[in-house]
Protein backbone atom coordinates (compact mmCIF):
# COMPACT_ATOMS: atom_id res chain seq x y z
CA UNK A 1 0.00 0.00 0.00
CA UNK A 2 2.82 2.74 0.94
CA UNK A 3 4.25 1.93 -2.40
CA UNK A 4 1.61 2.70 -4.33
CA UNK A 5 1.72 5.41 -2.31
CA UNK A 6 5.45 6.40 -3.46
CA UNK A 7 4.93 5.58 -7.10
CA UNK A 8 1.42 7.91 -6.96
CA UNK A 9 3.39 10.92 -5.30
CA UNK A 10 6.49 10.43 -7.77
CA UNK A 11 3.56 10.85 -10.52
CA UNK A 12 2.01 13.63 -9.32
CA UNK A 13 5.21 15.19 -8.55
CA UNK A 14 6.60 14.26 -12.32
CA UNK A 15 3.31 15.81 -13.80
CA UNK A 16 3.78 18.97 -12.00
CA UNK A 17 7.29 19.40 -13.00
CA UNK A 18 6.29 18.75 -16.31
CA UNK A 19 3.39 21.04 -16.12
CA UNK A 20 6.08 23.46 -14.79
CA UNK A 21 8.62 23.02 -17.77
CA UNK A 22 5.82 23.19 -20.42
CA UNK A 23 4.89 26.27 -18.87
CA UNK A 24 8.43 27.93 -18.88
CA UNK A 25 8.97 26.66 -22.35
CA UNK A 26 5.65 28.44 -23.56
CA UNK A 27 6.51 31.84 -21.60
CA UNK A 28 10.36 31.25 -23.62
CA UNK A 29 8.60 31.02 -27.06
CA UNK A 30 6.25 33.67 -26.23
CA UNK A 31 8.92 36.12 -25.24
CA UNK A 32 10.84 34.78 -28.41
CA UNK A 33 8.32 35.69 -31.04
CA UNK A 34 7.66 38.83 -29.29
CA UNK A 35 11.32 39.80 -29.73
CA UNK A 36 11.08 38.32 -33.10
CA UNK A 37 8.00 40.24 -33.88
CA UNK A 38 9.82 43.94 -33.01
CA UNK A 39 12.90 43.13 -34.69
CA UNK A 40 10.79 42.30 -38.21
CA UNK A 41 9.08 45.46 -37.45
CA UNK A 42 12.18 47.11 -37.24
CA UNK A 43 13.55 45.75 -40.12
CA UNK A 44 10.39 47.14 -41.96
CA UNK A 45 10.70 50.59 -40.73
CA UNK A 46 14.38 50.73 -41.75
CA UNK A 47 13.53 49.40 -45.42
CA UNK A 48 10.97 52.30 -45.39
CA UNK A 49 13.65 55.18 -44.29
CA UNK A 50 13.85 56.45 -47.44
CA UNK A 51 10.10 56.87 -48.57
CA UNK A 52 7.69 59.72 -47.88
CA UNK A 53 3.87 60.09 -48.38
CA UNK A 54 2.06 62.70 -49.86
CA UNK A 55 -1.45 62.90 -49.03
CA UNK A 56 -4.22 65.07 -50.55
CA UNK A 57 -2.74 66.09 -53.79
CA UNK A 58 -4.83 66.74 -56.23
CA UNK A 59 -4.61 63.76 -59.31
CA UNK A 60 -5.36 63.87 -62.99
CA UNK A 61 -6.32 60.61 -64.96
CA UNK A 62 -3.02 61.78 -67.50
CA UNK A 63 -0.98 63.32 -65.10
CA UNK A 64 3.10 62.53 -65.14
CA UNK A 65 3.85 61.57 -61.11
CA UNK A 66 7.37 63.99 -61.52
CA UNK A 67 5.39 67.43 -62.98
CA UNK A 68 2.98 66.84 -59.86
CA UNK A 69 6.20 65.85 -57.36
CA UNK A 70 8.14 69.20 -58.98
CA UNK A 71 4.94 71.10 -58.54
CA UNK A 72 4.18 70.09 -54.89
CA UNK A 73 7.67 71.05 -54.53
CA UNK A 74 8.03 74.20 -55.82
CA UNK A 75 4.37 75.75 -55.75
CA UNK A 76 3.21 73.77 -52.11
CA UNK A 77 6.44 73.43 -50.42
CA UNK A 78 8.09 76.70 -51.80
CA UNK A 79 11.53 74.93 -52.65
CA UNK A 80 14.02 76.87 -54.78
CA UNK A 81 12.99 75.16 -58.26
CA UNK A 82 16.98 74.25 -59.19
CA UNK A 83 17.10 72.77 -56.06
CA UNK A 84 13.60 71.03 -56.31
CA UNK A 85 14.96 69.56 -59.74
CA UNK A 86 17.79 68.49 -57.92
CA UNK A 87 16.67 65.69 -56.26
CA UNK A 88 17.00 62.56 -57.55
CA UNK A 89 14.66 60.31 -56.52
CA UNK A 90 14.47 56.20 -56.53
CA UNK A 91 11.01 55.96 -57.78
CA UNK A 92 7.31 57.47 -56.98
CA UNK A 93 4.11 56.78 -58.08
CA UNK A 94 0.14 56.62 -56.41
CA UNK A 95 -1.00 54.12 -54.22
CA UNK A 96 -4.77 53.25 -54.09
CA UNK A 97 -6.21 54.62 -51.05
CA UNK A 98 -8.78 53.31 -48.80
CA UNK A 99 -11.94 54.87 -49.30
CA UNK A 100 -14.90 55.05 -46.68
CA UNK A 101 -18.69 54.61 -48.44
CA UNK A 102 -20.29 57.36 -48.85
CA UNK A 103 -17.05 59.47 -48.62
CA UNK A 104 -16.12 61.88 -51.21
CA UNK A 105 -13.49 60.34 -53.32
CA UNK A 106 -10.25 61.38 -52.16
CA UNK A 107 -6.99 61.56 -54.23
CA UNK A 108 -5.09 58.66 -53.63
CA UNK A 109 -1.37 58.87 -51.51
CA UNK A 110 1.93 59.55 -53.62
CA UNK A 111 4.83 57.27 -52.32
CA UNK A 112 8.22 58.79 -53.16
CA UNK A 113 11.65 57.03 -52.58
CA UNK A 114 14.57 58.92 -52.23
CA UNK A 115 18.13 57.85 -53.25
CA UNK A 116 19.87 60.06 -50.41
CA UNK A 117 18.29 60.23 -46.77
CA UNK A 118 18.78 63.64 -46.57
CA UNK A 119 17.12 64.61 -49.26
CA UNK A 120 14.12 63.37 -47.81
CA UNK A 121 14.49 65.13 -44.78
CA UNK A 122 14.53 68.48 -46.10
CA UNK A 123 11.59 67.51 -48.43
CA UNK A 124 9.55 66.87 -45.11
CA UNK A 125 11.09 70.04 -43.28
CA UNK A 126 9.29 72.07 -45.84
CA UNK A 127 5.66 70.87 -44.63
CA UNK A 128 5.26 73.28 -42.58
CA UNK A 129 4.36 75.75 -45.44
CA UNK A 130 1.28 73.09 -46.28
CA UNK A 131 -0.54 74.49 -42.88
CA UNK A 132 -4.04 75.43 -44.22
CA UNK A 133 -3.86 73.48 -47.27
CA UNK A 134 -5.53 69.74 -47.11
CA UNK A 135 -2.07 68.24 -47.93
CA UNK A 136 0.15 67.09 -45.83
CA UNK A 137 3.42 64.85 -45.82
CA UNK A 138 4.61 61.55 -43.89
CA UNK A 139 7.49 59.38 -43.36
CA UNK A 140 6.26 56.04 -44.63
CA UNK A 141 6.08 53.45 -41.75
CA UNK A 142 4.56 49.77 -41.56
CA UNK A 143 1.00 49.13 -41.72
CA UNK A 144 0.48 49.00 -37.73
CA UNK A 145 2.48 52.07 -36.94
CA UNK A 146 0.65 54.47 -39.50
CA UNK A 147 -2.52 53.29 -37.75
CA UNK A 148 -1.11 54.80 -34.01
CA UNK A 149 -0.35 57.34 -36.27
CA UNK A 150 -3.36 58.23 -37.68
CA UNK A 151 -4.92 57.42 -34.13
CA UNK A 152 -2.63 59.81 -32.73
CA UNK A 153 -3.37 62.62 -35.08
CA UNK A 154 -6.70 62.50 -34.24
CA UNK A 155 -6.39 62.71 -31.12
CA UNK A 156 -3.70 65.79 -31.95
CA UNK A 157 -6.46 67.78 -33.77
CA UNK A 158 -8.68 67.23 -31.27
CA UNK A 159 -5.97 68.74 -28.56
CA UNK A 160 -5.20 71.28 -30.84
CA UNK A 161 -8.88 72.55 -31.32
CA UNK A 162 -10.15 71.93 -27.00
CA UNK A 163 -6.78 73.23 -25.21
CA UNK A 164 -5.07 75.23 -27.34
CA UNK A 165 -1.64 73.01 -27.49
CA UNK A 166 0.91 72.45 -30.27
CA UNK A 167 1.36 68.85 -31.01
CA UNK A 168 3.78 66.97 -32.83
CA UNK A 169 3.75 63.05 -33.46
CA UNK A 170 6.67 61.20 -33.79
CA UNK A 171 8.13 57.26 -33.49
CA UNK A 172 10.92 55.88 -31.69
CA UNK A 173 11.73 51.86 -32.45
CA UNK A 174 8.23 50.67 -32.81
CA UNK A 175 6.19 53.51 -30.50
CA UNK A 176 4.34 56.17 -32.04
CA UNK A 177 4.42 59.29 -29.71
CA UNK A 178 1.86 62.47 -29.42
CA UNK A 179 3.95 65.12 -27.85
CA UNK A 180 2.25 68.40 -26.59
CA UNK A 181 3.78 71.88 -25.54
CA UNK A 182 2.05 75.45 -25.44
CA UNK A 183 4.57 77.19 -26.97
CA UNK A 184 7.95 76.80 -29.07
CA UNK A 185 9.68 78.12 -25.95
CA UNK A 186 8.48 74.96 -23.70
CA UNK A 187 9.56 71.30 -23.45
CA UNK A 188 7.79 68.61 -25.50
CA UNK A 189 5.80 66.49 -22.85
CA UNK A 190 4.33 62.83 -23.97
CA UNK A 191 0.80 63.21 -23.57
CA UNK A 192 -0.17 59.96 -25.41
CA UNK A 193 1.82 56.74 -26.82
CA UNK A 194 1.83 53.58 -29.00
CA UNK A 195 4.02 50.68 -29.02
CA UNK A 196 3.14 48.56 -31.81
CA UNK A 197 4.25 45.31 -30.83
Amino acid sequence: MSYKRGVEAMELNVQSLEVEKFESMRQSFETDMKNLKEKQLLLEKHDRKYNALVYGMPEKSDENIWKVIDDLMINYLKMEKPKAESFPFANAHRIPARQNSGEKKRPNPIIIRFIHYADKELFLSHGSHLAGKNIRIVDDLPPCMKEARNELAKIAYKIRSDEKLKTRIRHLGVTVILETRTSSRDQWHIRKQFRCC
